[in-house]
């Protein structure tokens, strides 16, 4: 394959790979064709990737209050104008779980400190492969420009939304943070050294439980809550003595079920593993993906957004039945 070669001025056919694009082909060559060949995607919407595009956006606003405010209120109207239905699969809390999520992070994260750049695109022509150019296509989360002595460092950082904690083993053997690392040296000119991961849970601490009889709340053991929901609900009840307040202390542990950081080194070695592996991936996308309709069946295909259309291939349903009426093919 040749790298950088530039484009030539006959018309050709661009194919562009993210890493998305890449995992999925890798995953299940039929969920890649319904994704990217078909272009279907569900009518719906799904909650993590909605309640995640959503943060994204605050998060990249963050420092600019005007456009926040604004932002805030285009993720309200949205919302309020889906269906009944599509607004009952996010739940009928999600724009308070949201906005109390976000300022649960600021108030935890108020003195990090913060990147120079933030949702940095890219498309780096990487290669050819029978005259098509190979486009690697993303965005970088954050960019930590640094100097020290004279030499240029740089830190990716990456914003992941959970709902189960994820395993030390998905952070460190992490497929996208080498890419994204090979991005940053193509657009930058330096490999970075670290990888800021940045997780938040897409569900709101729980409040403790107000006992009424005894007119306090209830200092019971609980993983659910943190020092910022157990605040908030002294809040709501006009409660502002210290010491009633900084009972909620007790519940700091937990804060790592909700929000973690941290910090991991890239290792060179792997990125160049990864990256050979994206190449080989992307010639063979081109080659077959248009016609590779290889079913993959696993237990994750529970969580596949294409799971319908399988289970009415497999069990004599009317397939474009189920397309037509869950499904729309994207521009």
């Amino acid at each position: 394959m040749q790298f950088w070669q530039p484009i030539q001025t006959e018309e050709v056919k661009t194919l562009y790979i993210s890493y998305s694009r890449m995992s999925t082909y890798l995953k299940c060559p039929y969920q890649h064709w319904l994704r990217y060949v078909r272009r279907l995607e569900k009518r719906s919407p799904e909650r993590p990737l909605y309640f995640g595009t959503d943060f994204h956006k605050l998060l990249e606003l963050r420092n600019d209050p005007e456009a926040l405010k604004e932002a805030k209120q285009v993720i309200k109207d949205t919302y309020y104008e889906l269906p009944a239905s599509q607004q009952g699969i996010l739940g009928e809390n999600y724009i308070e779980d949201l906005f109390t999520i976000f300022k649960d992070y600021r108030r935890l994260y108020k003195d990090v400190r913060q990147p120079q750049v933030t949702e940095k695109e890219f498309e780096l022509e990487v290669g050819r492969s029978n005259g098509e150019p190979i486009v690697f296509v993303g965005k970088i989360d954050e960019l930590y420009l640094m100097k020290r002595q004279g030499v240029k460092y740089i830190t990716i950082g990456e914003h992941k939304t959970f709902s189960n904690k994820p395993s030390a083993d998905l952070l460190v053997m992490n497929t996208q943070k080498c890419l994204y690392a090979k991005a940053a040296y193509l657009l930058k000119g330096v490999l970075p050294d670290k990888v800021k991961w940045d997780y938040i849970k897409s569900t709101p601490a729980a409040e403790p439980i107000w006992l009424e009889k005894t007119k306090r709340f209830s200092e019971a053991a609980s993983t659910k809550i943190t020092p910022m929901s157990w605040r908030r609900a002294c809040k709501k009840r006009d409660i502002l003595d210290p010491e009633i307040l900084h009972k909620g202390d007790r519940y700091k542990d937990n804060v790592s079920e909700f929000f973690f950081q941290v910090d991991l080194p890239i290792d060179p070695k792997m990125v160049d593993v990864i990256w050979d592996g994206y190449l080989y991936t992307a010639q063979n996308i081109i080659r077959c993906g248009s016609d590779n309709k290889t079913h993959n069946v696993t237990r994750d295909c529970s969580w596949c957004s294409y799971h319908d259309i399988c289970y009415a291939e497999m069990t004599g349903g009317d397939v474009e039945y189920t397309i037509a009426k869950d499904f729309v093919e994207k521009e």
